[in-house]
């Protein structure tokens, strides 16, 4: 008997701990299927879009001069940082002017030494004339009183009172002093060529010598005023590009000033809304960074489209007269009073950015498409389909960042608590998630997310406030929750009678 006992004993136990094991693994026999992603939808339409454009810009300095000093040589002090602002004409650098002063010094001596030789030069000259005047003077009254004799003997010869000995003398002392008159006439001339004695050679050239000594002694000190480095133009000090000690020259920037007043945005222009712009229109401006709304002018617009973009440059001018705008912030470029333009038009928030350009979802029989779309106009919020859907498409407008192609889907209304957020604090979107039944945990209860605020919150569900408070806690968890684990919860909390 004892055999026999023992053989049923070990069959109940058997019997008896089959249920206990199954609870003890945890893990049901059969593998579950993975429950369809809920996603939200709206129908594809035809719409008017684009009678205004909003781009994205970035504020630049107006101009950026580097300014560079006419003078080589080692800098001797930088006089302003980065930030100042600055005028025209402030000085910014110094270039060492040490050697150039010791040559100024030796410059002006030698300017010293060529005056004196021209002063010296004009005195000789205005005595020497002198002198010959006064040479010229008594030969002319000589010469007159050679005359004289020569009248009088001359007619004492006709007369038979004078001998021709005597009327011979005469004629030799006239001859003499007419030569001597005739020397000291040309000795007068030479002293001052064309009646000014200062018109010598010899006072032209010590002229010249001046005149040299004093260019060259001029573009010492223009050098010398050149080593004082200025700004040509008004604006702020973007960088410093030399220290003191270090060799500067006409090659090489010693400051960068950036003219921002006025300042401009850069934007690029979709090629299909370029012949909507012309230059000089009103734009509108925002600049988030700044605390800033302002008024703008198109000023310029590209000719040329820019090939990898396949858009246009433009620049918006804007007045920055406190200076609050700064290179570099991002702004937003409104252009209003544009043409619109109809088309079919879908939520710029349906889109999802690939390396092959911008793609979305619809939704056929509870299965995912992807196609891969060409955008026309736009505006902040949405944008015109050229290519890539048709009117009536069920696009899927919430979850599509779960998504992949043919991915089994079930379509939710808005705030069903099967969207894309939860009551919890806010996750990260885990594109590819759908593969392992994983949420969409990209926003907490009335977080902003793609589509509005995120399903789900609290109140927000049509199971009633319970349910979405429970939709909410179970969406507000971890990223590695699951469809099975919320379908667990679900029944339990159904089974306590929490949820109705």
């Amino acid at each position: 008997m004892r055999p026999h006992r023992l053989a049923l004993t070990l069959v109940a136990a058997l019997v008896l701990g089959a249920p206990l094991a199954g609870c003890a693994g945890g893990k049901p026999a059969a593998t579950r299927q993975a429950k369809p992603i809920p996603v939200e939808t709206t129908v594809v339409r035809m719409g008017d879009i684009g009678g205004s454009l909003t781009l994205t810009g970035q504020v630049q300095a107006t101009a950026v001069t580097k300014v560079a000093p006419k003078l080589s040589g080692k800098v001797a002090a930088v006089l302003v940082k980065a930030g100042d602002a600055v005028a025209a004409g402030q000085a910014l650098a110094r270039i060492d002017t040490s050697d150039l002063e010791h040559q100024i010094a030796q410059q002006q001596a030698a300017l010293q030494v060529a005056e004196a030789q021209l002063n010296k030069a004009r005195s000789d000259a205005q005595n020497g004339y002198t002198q010959a005047n006064s040479a010229l003077t008594q030969a002319k009254v000589a010469l007159d009183d050679a005359k004289t004799n020569y009248e009088r003997t001359k007619n004492l010869f006709d007369a038979g009172a004078a001998s021709q000995q005597q009327l011979d003398a005469a004629t030799v002392t006239l001859q003499t002093k007419q030569a001597a008159y005739d020397a000291a006439l040309q000795q007068v001339q030479t002293a001052a060529p064309g009646g000014n004695p200062l018109n010598q050679d010899g006072i032209k050239v010590a002229q010249a010598q001046v005149n040299q000594a004093q260019t060259a002694l001029a573009t010492l000190q223009s050098q010398l005023a050149e080593a004082t480095v200025t700004s040509p133009v008004a604006g702020v000090v973007a960088s410093r590009d030399v220290e003191p000690g270090e060799f500067a020259g006409p090659q090489s920037s010693v400051v960068t000033i950036a003219q921002i007043n006025p300042a401009k945005v850069t934007i690029q222009v979709p090629e299909n809304r370029i012949n909507d712009l012309k230059a000089g229109m009103s734009v509108k401006v925002q600049v988030p960074a700044a605390g800033m709304d302002a008024s703008g002018t198109l000023s310029r617009i590209d000719p040329v489209e820019d090939n990898t973009t396949k858009s246009y440059g433009a620049e918006v001018e804007i007045p920055n007269g406190d200076g609050r705008l700064k290179p570099g912030m991002v702004a937003q470029v409104t252009i209003d009073g544009l043409t619109p333009a109809r088309g079919l038009v879908i939520p710029a928030s349906a889109m999802v950015e690939t390396p092959d350009g911008p793609k979305v979802f619809t939704v056929e029989n509870n299965t995912a498409h992807q196609h891969l779309i060409q955008v026309g106009a736009v505006d902040s919020q949405h944008v015109q389909v050229l290519k890539g859907l048709k009117e009536g498409d069920v696009l899927v407008i919430s979850g599509q960042d779960l998504l992949g192609e043919g991915a089994a889907v079930t379509i939710v209304q808005p705030g069903s608590g099967g969207g894309s957020g939860g009551n919890g604090s806010p996750g990260a979107r885990t594109p590819g998630a759908a593969a392992n039944g994983g949420v969409n945990n990209s926003g907490g209860a009335g977080s902003p997310v793609k589509g509005g605020l995120a399903p789900g919150g609290p109140g927000a569900s049509s199971r009633g406030s319970s349910a979405g408070r429970a939709t909410s806690a179970v969406m507000g968890a971890s990223s590695s929750a699951s469809w099975d684990g919320w379908a667990s919860r679900d029944q339990s909390n159904r089974a306590r009678g929490n949820l109705s």
